[in-house]
């Protein structure tokens, strides 16, 4: 509070002093150092946004832990410590750069078959190794091994690797190896599952063939016996609860290719379906609960109850196939040795897509709605959704496959190297087809 002064006047020559001749003087206030908004910008008038309810914010935090809950019930059987501790590591180790591509081949040789991508890294099975690489070339890990005739299965981050016509097999992630053993007689197919589970077609010596289905420490859980078949493929679904096997034999001297789908906690099969004269190349489970096999003659669809369409190509010859998710993409052409192709993209039944194709396919790779075709000298890109070539790049003499990196990147497959190669979008399709 400021001080008073008191000051007395004078009312006059002989005036007397007056209580009303006093008056209160203020003393003015000191100055201060006010604070200036330049230094001290909390100081500034502050403006005022839109606030937002906190029954808002409640109601985001309900819906995204409804989202995560939802994730774990429908992958409960995958999260489990070995699988999240996997995953961890893939990423972990996935970081960091490698030399670039091209990158040498690992051992002398490589099958087509045994190569491929998973999660944007290209993996390739060689006479010597399994190796895996990220987009720059940089090893994740390899393995060596000893197999005469080495094949491999992809999913969920597992490797099954075995020895087609032999005994061994082992399993493979990113942390190291799962299992390593060998089968009590010779493999001739096998699947892993994205939980885990695994399959394995055996050649017993009492039976034609029978199926021993795994968990993923490699407990036996379940097998079937086929009497007078020959398994040639095997389809597991996601959570490796059902699959689906192809098998060969003949009757009155013709070719008959079965088709048996089995649910691994009943002791007899879903469906049979059988086909004369159809030799089964390939069989996939597809995510809406589909069996696709792609045939010689025929391309073989079933709905969700397993009963089967047949597609018949009329003569025409398969050339090359690929199969991801729910979709199955045949290349067939007119002329057995030579002439351009059609692409056939089936999904949910036996009407596929048809798109032609500015030469002959030799090799498919199928990521999400896009396939990459190997051409003898070019590798085009496909979207199978508006069913168009989008882009395009150039190859070597002695590329052997491919892979799809991504939708706009593959990897290819040489004799001895593995290259890299960027997409590019195609300004004018007509080009394509009056090159050829």
């Amino acid at each position: 509070m400021a001080k008073k002064v008191i000051r007395f006047e004078p009312g006059g020559r002989h005036a007397a002093w007056k209580k009303d001749n006093i008056r209160e003087i203020p003393h003015p206030e000191p100055e201060r150092d006010m604070p200036d908004p330049v230094e001290h910008p909390a100081l500034k008038p502050q403006k005022s946004g839109v606030r937002v309810s906190k029954s808002v914010y409640k109601i985001i935090a309900v819906l995204l832990a409804a989202a995560l809950l939802l994730v774990v019930l429908e992958n409960r059987e995958e999260l489990t410590p070995g699988n999240i501790t996997n995953w961890i590591r893939t990423k972990a180790v996935g970081f960091g750069f490698g030399d670039g591509y091209p990158t040498d081949l690992t051992g002398s040789t490589a099958d087509p078959g045994n190569f491929g991508s998973i999660d944007g890294n290209a993996y390739v099975v060689s006479d010597t190794a399994l190796t895996v690489m990220n987009g720059s070339a940089k090893e994740l890990f390899s393995v060596r091994h000893s197999y005469n005739n080495p094949a491999v299965s992809v999913a969920g981050g597992r490797y099954l690797l075995y020895n087609a016509g032999g005994t061994g097999y082992r399993v493979n992630t990113a942390s190291g190896t799962e299992i390593e053993t060998s089968a009590e007689c010779d493999i001739t197919a096998a699947a892993v599952s994205e939980s885990g589970k695994f399959a394995l077609a055996l050649q017993p010596a009492d039976y034609a063939a029978e199926l021993c289905v795994y968990m993923k420490n490699g407990t036996l859980q379940y097998s079937y016996k086929f009497a007078d078949t020959y398994i040639s493929a095997i389809a597991l679904n996601r959570d490796g609860t059902r699959g689906a096997v192809a098998s060969v034999t003949s009757k009155s001297g013709e070719l008959v290719s079965r088709i048996t789908v089995l649910d691994f906690s009943e002791e007899e099969p879903l469906a049979v379906y059988e086909c004369s004269g159809n030799l089964i190349l390939g069989l996939m489970w597809s995510a809406t609960n589909r069996v696709i096999a792609v045939g010689d003659m025929q391309t073989l669809v079933s709905n969700a109850q397993f009963e089967f369409d047949a597609y018949d190509y009329e003569g025409r010859t398969v050339t090359a196939f690929g199969m991801e998710g729910s979709r199955m993409a045949v290349s067939v052409s007119n002329y057995a040795f030579g002439g351009d192709s059609t692409l056939l993209v089936f999904e949910n039944n036996a009407k596929p897509q048809e798109i032609d194709l500015p030469g002959r396919a030799e090799w498919i790779s199928v990521l999400g709605s896009t396939a990459a075709v190997l051409l003898p000298e070019s590798v085009v890109s496909v979207d199978l959704s508006l069913g168009k070539l989008e882009a395009s790049c150039d190859i070597t003499a002695d590329t052997k496959c491919v892979a799809m990196a991504d939708e706009g990147s593959v990897y290819l497959l040489g004799v001895r190297e593995i290259r890299k190669e960027n997409l590019k979008i195609i300004r004018n399709v007509e080009e394509l087809f009056q090159n050829n």
